[in-house]
């Protein structure tokens, strides 16, 4: 890795670092008595893993596709990221805009082909425009109905449930605008069935959450996190960019490892004494981390691609944390009518309400932001490791 490389690497890392210090002191802000310095310490090396696996992702960026757009003018690099999104069908397409554009001398005309060859690649001309249009139709009328209904049935689901569609309602325009025809969803019908059933599970647990406890609040910063969070998934499971696709052990393995770590909360839940205080803190702060790093070391070492054991990451990720949602504000309830933090196992008292927040930071956010940078560590260990020393191709970063 050359000087530019390396420089990006170090930019990447600080920058990560400093993005997770800020979620740090947003999520647990220093005491009034407490050492400042003493706690940003402690702040910076907890990131440290975070910006590490930055820095590595950068690093095995750059190795790939870096060194090559960096010798590129800016068409080229704009026409190259548009034909990484095209599907296998289309491959050759951007093949051949991408060899045309070589062929272009003048400034203007170059940022001119780009800019268009870009815009068919994300938006291409199907022919049924029709249907775009209806599906864009069907989305508005979708969120304007939804709106007055949710909100005389559940005031305070109204907000989550207008987000929620309106942005399913967005990716499903630009899916059918992308699609030439009604396909199987590309990460295969398993993932997409579990996807759909795990978001849906979700949405009722929340639903029945709110209608059924008058102490329960939804906050609107906490409201449009998760209608983002659970369209996110949505799209994971449906539509999801080709580069998550290629690995079927990949989908398999984060499926498999989501299912087991939400079903180990359900047992570990059933399990503990809630009398004598056990929680369920120790179970979500180790468990995901060490089977995402587990499940992305494997996938890794057995496709020999540091590429399909970050899709392993990714899937896991998503597996668990729509389960293990519902999971866990199903057991806060139980554990919180019992006067038991679920987390801490420390008494508490007053409205139970907020233990949909804790939801939302703990199973959503914290599973994710903690276990994503030691499956990067796992899937570039993997790829190492299924190689040998001497007289072997290094690992497989791009495939």
């Amino acid at each position: 890795m050359n000087r530019t490389g390396w420089l990006g690497a170090a930019l990447v890392c600080a920058a990560v670092d400093r993005a997770y210090v800020l979620l740090l002191s947003r999520s647990s802000p220093p005491a009034p008595e407490e050492d400042l310095l003493s706690y940003a310490v402690t702040s910076v090396v907890l990131a440290a893993p975070a910006a590490l696996a930055g820095a590595l992702l950068w690093a095995a960026w750059w190795r790939t596709s870096g060194v090559r757009l960096a010798a590129m003018d800016a068409p080229a690099r704009l026409l190259t990221a548009a034909v990484a999104t095209l599907p296998a069908a289309r491959r050759d397409w951007g093949a051949a805009m991408t060899a045309e554009l070589a062929q272009v001398p003048d400034p203007r005309e170059r940022w001119s082909f780009a800019t268009g060859c870009a815009r068919t690649a994300l938006f291409p001309p199907r022919g049924h425009r029709a249907a775009v249009l209806a599906a864009a139709a069907l989305a508005t009328a979708l969120v304007a109905g939804t709106g007055p209904v949710v909100g005389r049935a559940l005031p305070e689901l109204r907000l989550f449930a207008v987000t929620f569609v309106g942005l399913a309602g967005a990716l499903a325009t630009v899916a059918v605008s992308r699609a030439r025809r009604l396909r199987r969803p590309a990460p295969g019908l398993p993932t997409a069935v579990a996807g759909l059933l795990g978001v849906a599970a979700c949405v009722a647990v929340r639903a029945y959450s709110l209608g059924t406890d008058a102490s329960v609040v939804l906050a609107p910063s906490a409201a449009v996190t998760l209608a983002v969070l659970l369209a996110a998934g949505l799209w994971l499971a449906l539509v999801p960019p080709r580069a998550l696709t290629t690995s079927r052990r990949a989908r398999r393995t984060g499926l498999g490892v989501g299912v087991a770590v939400a079903g180990g909360l359900l047992l570990s839940a059933h399990l503990n004494n809630i009398v004598s205080g056990d929680s369920l803190g120790l179970y979500l702060l180790a468990v995901p981390v060490l089977a995402l790093f587990l499940a992305s070391l494997f996938v890794a070492a057995a496709d020999r691609s540091f590429r399909a054991g970050l899709q392993a990451a990714v899937w896991a990720v998503a597996a668990t944390c729509l389960p293990a949602f519902t999971v866990y504000v199903t057991e806060a309830f139980r554990y919180q009518r019992a006067g038991v933090h679920p987390i801490d196992g420390d008494p508490v008292s007053g409205p139970i309400g907020l233990g949909l927040h804790e939801a939302i930071g703990w199973v959503l956010l914290y599973v994710p932001l903690a276990a994503l940078p030691l499956a990067v560590f796992g899937a570039a260990l993997g790829a190492a490791v299924s190689n040998p020393r001497t007289g072997a191709t290094p690992p497989n970063w791009r495939r």
